[in-house]
């Protein structure tokens, strides 16, 4: 039997979106309270570049997200 492949990604419900959203925003928060010591010292006074590049690659990963889901939406009506 051939197994089908995930869709989670390329045609994501809302459910999906809406959790790896919250997901994005949780670990970037935790990831800005971390580097600046709970707000004790400025984000760009000590940025480290491999942090920085996680939180960009998640940003843009979870905006390519956004957009799968947005592209189904309106070509499946």
């Amino acid at each position: 039997m051939k197994s089908q492949p995930a869709l989670w990604y390329s045609q994501p419900s809302l459910k999906v979106v809406v959790i790896f959203v919250v997901l994005w925003i949780f670990g970037n928060g935790l990831l800005v309270l971390s580097t600046t010591d709970f707000f004790a010292i400025p984000f760009f006074s000590n940025v480290s570049l491999l942090i920085l590049l996680l939180m960009m690659l998640s940003t843009f990963q979870t905006g390519k997200l956004i957009r799968n889901y947005l592209r189904n939406r309106t070509t499946s009506n």
